[in-house]
């Protein structure tokens, strides 16, 4: 008797023993997946994704960008350097998550109007040239512009759509509301 429950004891540190390891190597499993695939938020995910457009494209953008939403007209003045410049600081600006959440949907929503209809803001474009001549930069080609075309699509079916930014906000607010 007493080495049938000395066996059944072992049975049991085995048997924990093994789940214990297998749910080590899941959790190690699903950490090392989650290190390859961080959860992003909408702020860092643009920002890899306007980090990674050709500069003279980025310059583009942040100008136009610039002009549509200023009020202060010598900003429509400066150079697109300086756009690129001061929208990049404004867009990672540190705040509260609502107010990232409102940035995120202000800037898609002008990127949405200059990206998707880049062939007619491009065709008589006369305020605002990708490249200035002293850059030696070569202009965006038509393929280059299809390829941001789509990976601007694919950022907007995923941390930029209306559902991803208000989910993380959500998340935000109550994490903050907890550690109060």
């Amino acid at each position: 008797m007493a080495i049938n429950a000395h066996s059944s004891a072992l049975m049991n540190l085995e048997f924990i023993f093994t789940v214990s390891l297998d749910r080590l190597f899941d959790l190690t499993v699903n950490q090392k997946n989650e290190e390859r695939n961080p959860v992003k938020t909408p702020l860092q995910a643009f920002i890899n994704w306007f980090d990674n457009v050709p500069v003279s494209l980025r310059r583009y953008l942040a100008h136009i960008f610039r002009i549509c939403t200023t009020d202060d007209t010598s900003h429509m003045a400066a150079l697109p350097e300086q756009s690129l410049e001061g929208f990049r600081n404004w867009a990672v600006k540190t705040d509260f998550p609502l107010r990232i959440a409102a940035r995120m949907f202000y800037i898609r929503s002008v990127f949405d109007m200059v990206i998707l209809h880049y062939e007619e803001i491009l065709k008589d474009d006369e305020f605002c040239h990708l490249a200035s001549e002293k850059d030696n930069i070569v202009q965006i080609s038509s393929k280059q512009w299809e390829e941001i075309f789509k990976s601007w699509i694919d950022l907007r079916r995923k941390e930029m759509a209306d559902t991803y930014i208000h989910s993380w906000a959500s998340g935000m607010i109550k994490l903050q509301m907890e550690a109060k």
